[in-house]
């Protein structure tokens, strides 16, 4: 049977979002039957999808889907090199091998695939909201059987969490920005509606504080760009709104799991951010002029900070990992790709106008606030792969189209 494109689009385009999102799932009880590990059996069968772009002519590259590569190239690439004076050997090795063969291929499969084509980054878009709506219902069916702390899928709470606040943010990205197809702004509003009521199940105090800042700048891009009434009675029910939701979450929904973790922050941090604080702290202290230019090699931090030893442990702040491992050096590095690809949606949006670099834009936010709290290089490889797709570009022209030499 003969594929055509839009089936190769589909097919690259889900494939490459359950290889992304392959941590959220992967670990539950009917998958253990895999031989192989999803996120490498899914990379794989990436990689050969995208084979499959290239015979058949549809892959073309842009300059952005060339320079964010490029520029987490530079940044990998230093990080790998940083082994040579990093004290680490066991969580160096891993961390780099992760770092270049899944995280890299988040972010160079997003700009070289996904993002150089409209139609298989609008799947792309549908089978992520996809990934957190099933996430969400996992996370409901969990929370009716047992309470307490969840683990859906058999994995993290915050990592399910994180999937969740995706699926959530581009549903709600619809809902404001577009809503031009009516059928789909009623799956939109009925999936939100759910998805939101698993987040505030869950206890992940990051991505729902993240998700609630989100939305406030859905909503606020949709006042100024015209999509959401504007005028001052509907800008005066947008803060009555606010108001109610605040308190309801104050008084009535006080019993879900995730406002009841975030009330307690009003009688100090408690223990989970009272560690955080403490990793952030004793990484300060350990930052001293001979190693801030170039950094402590990656993989240094579990064994010159917490626990003293060579395993997998970070800070969980992804600037000040950066600065610890790979030092100022790094830290440029990884601020030139973070940079370079908000420019190019910045400057293509100004150009062409369109939702999609809003809702791009939107999405990198509520990524950057998660991985400021939570997470490693390789934990966040989500950031990192919409980093990657942030490639897209409507008037970007084509540089090459990769296409076999024997092909007509």
């Amino acid at each position: 049977m003969r594929l055509h494109a839009a089936d190769i689009d589909v097919a690259v385009a889900v494939c490459y979002v359950a290889f992304v999102f392959s941590g959220v799932y992967k670990s539950a009880w009917y998958l253990e039957w895999s031989p192989i590990d999803l996120t490498v059996l899914l990379g794989a069968t990436t990689v050969a999808l995208s084979a499959l772009l290239v015979a058949a002519g549809r892959l073309e590259l842009t300059p952005p889907a060339v320079v964010i590569p490029s520029l987490f190239g530079l940044f990998a690439g230093y990080a790998v090199l940083s082994g040579l004076w990093s004290p680490s050997t066991e969580y160096y090795f891993s961390k780099s091998i992760r770092l270049v063969g899944v995280t890299g291929l988040a972010l160079g499969a997003g700009s070289v695939v996904v993002a150089t084509s409209y139609r298989r980054l609008r799947y792309a878009g549908f089978a992520t909201a996809g990934v957190g709506f099933v996430t969400a219902v996992e996370m409901l069916v969990q929370y009716q059987q047992v309470g307490g702390e969840l683990s859906p899928f058999g994995t993290n709470y915050l990592i399910t969490g994180r999937a969740i606040g995706l699926g959530l943010l581009l549903a709600v990205g619809y809902l404001v920005l577009s809503r031009e197809d009516r059928t789909l702004s009623v799956v939109a509003l009925s999936s939100a509606i759910v998805m939101s009521y698993a987040l505030l199940v869950s206890g992940a105090r990051g991505p729902t504080v993240a998700v609630a800042g989100s939305i406030g700048l859905f909503v606020l891009a949709g006042i100024v760009l015209g999509t959401l009434p504007n005028g001052r009675l509907a800008l005066a029910g947008y803060g009555v709104a606010g108001l109610v939701s605040l308190v309801g979450f104050a008084t009535v929904a006080r019993q879900l799991r995730g406002i009841q973790r975030l009330l307690t922050l009003v009688d100090g941090p408690g223990r989970s951010l009272g560690l955080r604080f403490g990793y952030w702290t004793n990484t300060f202290d350990a930052l001293h002029p001979g190693m801030l230019l170039f950094g402590e090699g990656l993989g240094a931090w579990p064994v010159l900070i917490d626990p003293g030893y060579d395993t997998r442990y970070y800070p969980h702040n992804i600037v000040l990992e950066v600065l610890f491992e790979l030092g100022l050096v790094g830290l440029v590095l990884l601020c030139a790709l973070f940079g370079y690809a908000l420019l190019n949606v910045a400057r293509d949006w100004i150009d062409h106008g369109g939702a999609t670099h809003v809702v791009l834009g939107i999405l990198f936010v509520y990524m950057l606030v998660n991985v400021m709290v939570t997470g490693d290089l390789n934990d966040n490889r989500f950031l990192f792969a919409i980093v990657g797709v942030m490639a897209y570009a409507v008037g970007s022209r084509r540089i090459t189209s990769l296409r076999p030499a024997s092909a007509p």
